[in-house]
């Protein structure tokens, strides 16, 4: 499109031809420039194309330099130094660049001496003590806030304090069995905010404040930020100046997929915009594809999402250029990156606008110009690979078959007398029954193709969240190479290679005593990170025999597939005529066995499967009752007969 400024390209008419893909960045508008008139546009973690991040992205929030453990490790220590130099290298490339923060308070890449987890230390009870937790939660807050709150246009106070939904009580799905909620309970989310309100309004800084989560595209889980973020702002009227809210602006975290139904997206937004003073930030923005190769279908619905995504974000953007009538409630979207990446956050998933050699994708295109892109693109249905034969209570998903995530959910009980704490799927299928004091073999074969780190854990159904709270309080704390065998549940399996084989191995009892949401469940394979880049190619649990007993299979996933009749029918065909050649098989019962094996085949291509039966039956019978001069050996007799037995029973 030489000649064609890139103003002009912003504002290509639905009519004008798309530029073309595969190009660098500089050949395209800035995303920051396209949608300058309807929010922000940032980055969110450290990108790896620092020109690219520049000319697209307006703000930085850095990823993990902010995080507790990584501003205060040890108890009263602070440390700025990760924070400050990812800040500066960044206003070094743009001395624009703005900056957002992320995080006060988490459950997760924290100290859990903060919320005063056992064992004791720093001359703390180790006793989760609310008093020592609401301290070392306001000292934090206090200087981290006291030292960015200048440089910053809005702060996550709080992340991810939502578990499993409850709409009819969104205090019990704060109820994690982790983090400051130990401590604290569902009274932590409001004091983290009334800290840090204290903090910015003394100093009279304008710094919004975040509540951020991801998975607020499920319509259960936005109710619950809902009815959290409007009861604690209207017990805290009045409590700020001006008239603002406690809590000031909802991060949708955007992990998106081409599962994503941007419908849920759009009516969640409606939801939160009719919260008085609320505004919207979508955060960590990606969208991720099966692993594997970036086939045409991949990258063509990819593009489609993004521009859908953004579709739905102009619908609600704060900026003038919204002219829909809609609230205008959207201030920033922030993406995860720049290119994709191999390993890492989203690793081998190609869930950002370039490729990994810095060259745009049709993601790109989508993002720029949304209606256009949709205009000239149709949704492009995969031909998945068949799945695998069931077996029951072993639930496996694959994003490359067109599941929500790659894991597995390994289903010990539906029924609480037996084994507590476990439901099964609507099927009410189980893969077995532990027996107390027993002990056990989980053995999961898997690729890697990004996600450099596996877990296995406790879940409580067959969902993608319903984790144990004990198992969250221990999601971390037994970590393995790829060549250990874990002796807990939790396991943590990390530093896998991309593009390697493993066959990652736990060896654990169960004795069935712990107490509901205890260290006990069913068993849940998953991605390092919520990722989905690689692959479950098997797994079996074994029952490890003692005093000299063998070992006993009682999960195999997956099944051998059910061979078809015909098939076998062609195939014992075959070794008959083998046997017939070897002289094993002689004299008039070659043919009469040959013409049963052809009536049983003409049946069964006609779907007449009790006539096959029929013609089966004579077969063996030929076998069982040779005549003379027939010659038979008593080894091809046994070989035919067992071959046509296996057909009779599948018929």
């Amino acid at each position: 499109m030489t000649g064609t400024s890139l103003v002009g390209l912003a504002n290509a008419a639905p009519e004008d031809e798309l530029p073309p893909a595969e190009q660098t960045f500089e050949h395209y508008p800035a995303m920051k420039d396209v949608y300058e008139d309807y929010f922000h546009v940032g980055i969110f973690g450290r990108g790896n194309d620092m020109d690219a991040l520049v000319y697209n992205y307006a703000s930085y929030t850095p990823g993990n330099e902010m995080k507790p453990e990584n501003t205060q490790r040890e108890k009263g220590v602070f440390t700025f130094d990760a924070a400050d130099a990812a800040m500066a290298e960044h206003a070094a490339h743009n001395p624009d660049m703005l900056f957002y923060g992320h995080t006060l308070t988490w459950h997760s890449q924290t100290p859990t001496w903060m919320w005063d987890a056992p064992p004791a230390r720093y001359d703390q009870p180790g006793e989760f003590d609310a008093d020592v937790a609401l301290e070392n939660m306001n000292s934090h807050i206090e200087n981290v806030l006291g030292y960015y709150g200048a440089d910053l246009q809005a702060i996550d106070v709080v992340n991810e304090a939502v578990g499993t939904a409850d709409t009819d009580d969104w205090r019990a799905s704060l109820a994690k069995g982790e983090g400051w909620y130990m401590a604290l309970g569902s009274d932590w989310v409001e004091l983290a905010f009334q800290k840090a309100a204290e903090v910015v309004d003394e100093n009279g800084w304008d710094i919004k404040l975040v509540y951020n989560d991801f998975g607020l595209n499920d319509p259960a889980k936005a109710q619950v930020v809902y009815e959290m973020v409007k009861e604690i702002n209207e017990r805290n009227v009045g409590v700020r100046p001006d008239g603002r809210q406690l809590i000031e602006v909802i991060g949708m975290q955007g992990h998106y997929g081409l599962n994503t139904d941007i419908s849920n997206v759009e009516a969640n937004i409606e939801l939160f915009a009719t919260l008085p003073g609320i505004e919207i930030n979508i955060t960590e923005m990606d969208v991720g594809v099966p692993p594997g190769e970036l086939d045409a279908w991949k990258e063509n619905n990819q593009g489609m999402q993004y521009a859908q995504l953004f579709q739905t974000f102009r619908k609600f953007a704060a900026g003038p250029a919204n002219t829909t009538g809609n609230p205008r409630v959207i201030t920033a979207v922030k993406l995860a990156g720049v290119r994709d990446v191999e390993t890492g956050w989203r690793g081998g998933e190609f869930a950002m606008p370039y490729d990994y050699d810095g060259l745009a994708k049709q993601a790109l295109l989508g993002i720029l110009w949304p209606e256009e892109f949709l205009a000239a693109h149709e949704w492009m249905e995969p031909d998945f690979e068949d799945g695998f034969e069931p077996v029951d209570g072993v639930h496996v998903y694959d994003v490359g078959r067109g599941d929500a995530y790659t894991g597995a959910n390994i289903i010990l009980g539906n029924d609480s007398s037996q084994w507590p704490w476990s439901t099964a799927g609507e099927d009410g299928l189980v893969a077995f029954t532990p027996e107390p004091g027993a002990r056990y073999r989980l053995s999961v074969n898997t690729t890697i193709l990004g996600t450099n780190s596996v877990r296995i854990r406790w879940v409580k159904d067959n969902s993608n969240g319903g984790y144990t709270e004990a198992d969250g309080v221990v999601v971390n704390d037994h970590q393995y190479g790829g060549g250990d065998v874990a002796e807990h549940i939790p396991a943590y399996f990390t530093g896998l290679i991309n593009m390697g084989t493993y066959t990652l191995v736990t060896e654990i009892m169960l004795d069935g005593d712990q107490p509901e949401e205890g260290l006990i469940g069913n068993i849940a394979v998953r991605g390092g990170g919520g990722g989905s880049a690689y692959t479950i190619n098997w797994l079996t649990v074994e029952r490890i025999g003692g005093d000299g007993e063998e070992d006993e299979l009682l999960v195999d996933w997956p099944a051998a597939a059910a061979e078809d009749p015909v098939d076998a029918v062609i195939a014992l065909a075959g070794a008959l005529e083998e046997h017939t050649h070897a002289g094993a098989v002689d004299g008039p019962i070659s043919h009469r066995l040959t013409n049963a094996l052809e009536q049983a085949q003409r049946h069964l291509e006609g779907g007449r499967t009790d006539p096959a039966a029929q013609a089966m039956d004579r077969f063996i019978r030929n076998l069982d009752s040779p005549q003379r001069p027939d010659a038979l050996t008593d080894e091809a007799r046994t070989d035919l007969r067992e071959q046509a037995e296996r057909i009779l029973a599948m018929l």
